[in-house]
């Protein structure tokens, strides 16, 4: 004949089960709260991707309103590396040489984006600035962001055989490239924008 369980041993699993429930909750609050943050985090980054896109498109916006004989004279050869691979600040990507003005984020390479996605220029960073890691925060602070432009002669890549007949007969086409991040960005952080104009 079997003997039963003492009381004693019955209380000891009751309270080893009842902490391994309290485990359990404490691994799923966790892992809630940890969502919640990155959530959080997802927001308020995608606030701040949209305003750092509008820097971008912005200056091709006032690209439509210019000459574009000026801007293809600016065209250079295509680099052989894709031009969004080439190290930040590296030629023959220039900071915005554009002359900036209060309230428009169009012209100027120096830009604060807020949290709330809300982009103005950094008219207190002197023109001409390096945006690298070695310029003082004193003179280029952390929160701000540079803009930098490149006209290549062409399209942005080759395209292929068959759909080179599509590209009219004497046209004469140049990319106008676009890039903006934070001093200390890495390269995947910075984003770019590239607009076809064709003269």
């Amino acid at each position: 004949m079997r003997a039963l369980p003492s009381s004693a041993s019955r209380r000891g699993s009751g309270l080893l089960e009842v902490l391994i429930s309290m485990s359990v909750l404490a691994l799923a609050a966790v892992g809630a709260v940890m969502g919640m943050v990155a959530a959080t985090r997802d927001v308020k980054d995608g606030q701040v991707l949209q305003g750092r896109r509008m820097l971008l498109e912005a200056r091709t916006q006032r690209l439509w309103l210019a000459s574009k004989l000026e801007l293809a004279n600016q065209a250079v050869a295509r680099p052989s590396t894709y031009p969004p691979e080439l190290a930040l600040g590296a030629t023959p990507w220039q900071l915005d040489p554009s002359t900036p003005q209060a309230g428009d984020v169009g012209t100027g390479a120096y830009f604060r984006v807020l949290p709330t996605g809300q982009v103005a220029p950094a008219l207190d960073v002197p023109n001409g600035t390096p945006c690298s890691v070695s310029t003082p925060d004193a003179v280029l602070p952390r929160d701000v962001y540079c803009r930098e432009i490149l006209v290549t002669k062409g399209l942005p890549k080759d395209l292929p055989p068959a759909a080179q007949a599509m590209v009219p007969a004497g046209a004469l086409p140049f990319t106008f490239w676009t890039r903006a991040y934070r001093k200390g960005d890495s390269l995947e952080r910075a984003i770019v924008h590239s607009e076809v104009f064709v003269q």
